[in-house]
């Protein structure tokens, strides 16, 4: 090879060096940025309990003592659908029970809903390690689309949470964390621990086992009042469903203490909900499933890093808003149309209007007597019946929703506005 040949060799070499070299620092630059942007991306941890009440919360000592701080505690948070599998739909798609198809726990609505555009699937799509932990409940037991982890389990409290507490040390990756307790849904299995502890019960409330139904809707007209022995066996069912959310209070310690320990608590929002409230004997009833608070109203507990404080917050808020809320918080689109805003305003304290009007409905049942569409207000709620029944409580006054005022002269205004609004929700 000639001296000339070489020469001009070389010059080729390091002239394609040099230009290549600008593209690979461009190319290194964009990795490193993009692994930088990823590592700072927050991680989201959303905790369900299962049919549990707001009366119950004070119950929950570690909780309610906000651990960590930067707490915002909604006094009036509600389901739409009091009920697991349409409930859970909802906070999954952000979207009502009408909306997305999940009517009632019966397979053939469980199967209208599109497991293929939910939010674990938005969150997986941006980049998110997903993980499902626990009670996926009517929703199915064979993993689902958008889920990197799927560990269903429906035993006791205590392993959950040691499952919980390894994702969170285990995992590198910003991650959407969905941890569902089977509890304190009947029959309630509290841990050795607590098997035998005082544990607190509120009194019951003026509208137990109601002695005036005559102006309730013919379902509430048509329950009896259970026997003595009966009564007795739903008090210490609700007795160990208080002593299991211990467990589950302890639990939300030990993720928050992990969180903490992994250095990713102000990197997380973490969100405490429970699918739907509970009635033990409001009313006459004993279950979910209707319109009253006992079982529409939820805890709602969202941790919001970078407060300076804890607070409440007594706007009006439902499961309809979450999915968007933790879409907006992650930095993720959503695939579908949203129901409820994000919270984000409201846990920022920057939103000056907030619609407070939620929808409740009951859409599926084995009898329209107890089918219903409802709005509920601060200070109201009017429920329309299918088989004809209204309801018209002026809570503010009536905190129990002892006396219904639907049908009288002096609230047929109200009444009206009511159902205006309601018919404008559906829609």
């Amino acid at each position: 090879m000639t001296r000339k040949f070489t020469l001009f060799f070389v010059l080729l070499i390091v002239g394609l060096f040099l230009l290549i070299s600008p593209s690979l620092s461009l190319s290194l630059w964009l990795s490193r940025s993009a692994i930088a942007a990823q590592a700072t991306r927050p991680n989201i941890v959303l905790i369900l309990t299962d049919d549990q009440d707001v009366a119950s919360l004070p119950v929950m000592r570690h909780l309610m003592a906000y651990p960590g701080g930067s707490w915002v505690s909604f006094t009036n948070a509600f389901a739409n659908t009091a009920l697991c599998a349409p409930a859970r739909s909802t906070l999954l798609t952000g979207q009502y029970a009408h909306h997305h198809g999940v009517l009632s726990n019966a397979p053939r609505h469980i199967a209208q809903l599109d497991s293929t555009n939910t939010l674990p699937v938005w969150l997986d799509a941006a980049g998110y390690r997903t993980a499902m932990l626990g009670k996926y409940g009517e929703l199915g037991t064979s993993p689902q689309t958008g889920w990197d982890v799927w560990q269903v389990y429906t035993g006791p409290v205590d392993p959950l949470t040691t499952s919980a507490v390894s994702f969170i040390e285990d995992n590198e990756e910003p991650f959407f964390l969905y941890v569902s307790y089977h509890a304190p849904h009947m029959i309630a299995r509290p841990p050795a621990r607590y098997e035998n502890v005082d544990v607190y019960v509120p009194p019951d409330p003026p509208n137990y086992l109601e002695a005036n139904i005559a102006d309730k809707p013919q379902w509430v007209r048509e329950l009896g009042i259970p026997s003595q022995s009966t009564l007795n066996q739903w008090r210490i069912e609700r007795l160990n469903a208080h002593r299991e959310l211990l467990a589950i209070d302890d639990g939300v310690q030990a993720i928050v203490a992990a969180l903490q320990a992994k250095g990713e608590l102000d990197n997380t929002l973490i969100v405490f909900v429970s699918d739907n409230g509970f009635s033990w004997g409001s009313h006459r009833w004993f279950y979910k499933n209707c319109p009253y608070d006992e079982c529409s109203r939820v805890p709602l507990l969202i941790r919001y890093p970078g407060r300076s404080g804890n607070r409440q917050e007594r706007r009006f808020v439902s499961h309809v808003n979450l999915a968007s809320t933790i879409a907006e918080y992650a930095g993720v689109t959503v695939g579908r149309p949203q129901d409820g805003a994000s919270l984000l305003p409201l846990l920022r304290g920057t939103a000056v209007e907030w619609n407070e009007a939620v929808l409740q409905e009951k859409r599926a049942s084995s009898s329209e007597n107890a089918q219903y569409w409802g709005v509920r207000v601060p200070g109201w709620q009017y429920v329309a019946y299918d088989n004809g029944d209204r309801e018209l409580y002026h809570v503010r006054a009536d905190r129990f929703q002892k006396g219904n005022r639907a049908g009288r002269p002096a609230f047929a205004h109200r009444q009206a506005q009511l159902a205006a609004l309601l018919d404008s929700l559906i829609r």
